[in-house]
């Protein structure tokens, strides 16, 4: 009787061991789960907070009496990361036998920029002589040139280079977890 119970267990086991080593190779599991992650488009790695302050000075020429200055502070929340679905999949080099991966990301990118209007604050307006006060128009596009003077300045920031120091430190836990001991990650 014992024999014939070996004999029960012996398939059991068989088709146990071999249902383990047709699992996907760690190239096919790192792949699918990059093409799943792809589909969330943005990975933001980090957000930077801003103060700006914007100011005009419109002084009077010969035919207008008197000048006109004002002064706005404003909050800019930047967020910056890389995008998901340009990662090259073709790309990907992956060797077993050595655990090792090569990965190659796109470089970051600022993904937005929010001035939040309730963050505008109007701190100073003079206006003297016969000037009139700035109107919205002139208000607004005094606030869209700070906008744009934030984002030319965003690589004295910084942002972009700690974006992708970011995600780094988010895919090699990832790959490590995965069974990788080689990590080689690049920015392209």
């Amino acid at each position: 009787m014992t024999p014939i119970r070996i004999k029960g267990w012996l398939p059991a086991l068989l088709l146990l061991l071999t249902a383990c080593s047709h699992g996907p190779s760690m190239k096919q599991e790192l792949t699918e789960r990059l093409a799943t992650m792809s589909r969330t488009a943005e990975l933001g790695t980090v957000e930077y907070t801003v103060r700006k302050a914007v100011r005009a000075r419109d002084e009077g020429d010969w035919f207008k009496i008197g000048n006109r200055r004002i002064l706005f502070t404003c909050t800019a929340y930047i967020k910056a990361g890389i995008n998901l679905d340009r990662i090259p999949l073709d790309q990907i080099v992956v060797d077993a036998s050595t655990r090792s991966v090569s990965l190659v990301l796109p470089h970051a990118t600022v993904q937005s920029i929010n001035l939040p209007p309730e963050e505008i604050r109007l701190e100073y307006e003079d206006v003297t002589g016969f000037r009139q006060h700035f109107d919205d128009r002139e208000r607004q596009a005094l606030l869209k040139q700070g906008e744009r003077d934030i984002v030319r300045d965003l690589p004295n920031l910084g942002i972009l280079a700690e974006a992708e120091e970011n995600a780094l430190e988010f895919f090699r836990p990832m790959l490590a977890q995965m069974g990788f001991e080689n990590i080689q990650i690049r920015f392209e």
